[in-house]
């Protein structure tokens, strides 16, 4: 995923050269740094990360990787703000700002992957109905590529939960 941090990308295309737009700025904010978005997932993955870490666990490096990308969403979102015109500050449309209340602390590695499933499972709805409400085609490209991403997080843990049954 660090490939996506220089040049350009198909899956996350450069969404320049598009009007301001506070519409769709808002919803992108709410996915970049809303209570359920990218950055909540960011810190929520790397802090159950840095915890299973010590124990060698190879839920740690999953847990590593998927808040790598979701640092990459945060990324583009944060990108596609600026270009609609907005400061993609750390917090919701409803002024709500982003802070480390958003991670669940649990310690067990069974309720970790549950609860991350639970995230996922929210933003992938979240994405889905931020698309549909999307007509520039740009930016629909790149919230669907991030979506597909998402998808695949999604499957990695539920894999994942059902071999802890």
């Amino acid at each position: 995923m660090k490939e996506f941090f220089v040049g350009e990308s198909n899956v996350y295309p450069k969404i320049k050269g598009i009007k301001n737009n506070s519409y769709y700025q808002g919803l992108l904010q709410n996915l970049y740094a809303g209570g359920d978005g990218e950055m909540a997932c960011f810190f929520q993955f790397t802090y159950q990360s840095f915890i299973l870490s010590p124990f060698g666990s190879e839920h740690s490096k999953l847990f590593s990787e998927i808040a790598e990308e979701d640092l990459v969403h945060a990324k583009h979102l944060a990108e596609g703000i600026i270009s609609l015109g907005g400061d993609p500050a750390f917090m919701s449309t409803q002024g709500v700002w982003l802070s480390g209340r958003v991670v669940d602390y649990v310690k067990g590695v069974k309720q970790m992957v549950g609860i991350n499933i639970e995230i996922k499972e929210k933003l992938i709805i979240d994405y889905k109905t931020t698309i549909a409400k999307i007509d520039e085609l740009r930016l629909r490209r790149m919230l669907e590529g991030i979506l597909e991403e998402e998808e695949n997080h999604l499957a990695k843990l539920k894999t994942i939960y059902r071999a802890m049954q």
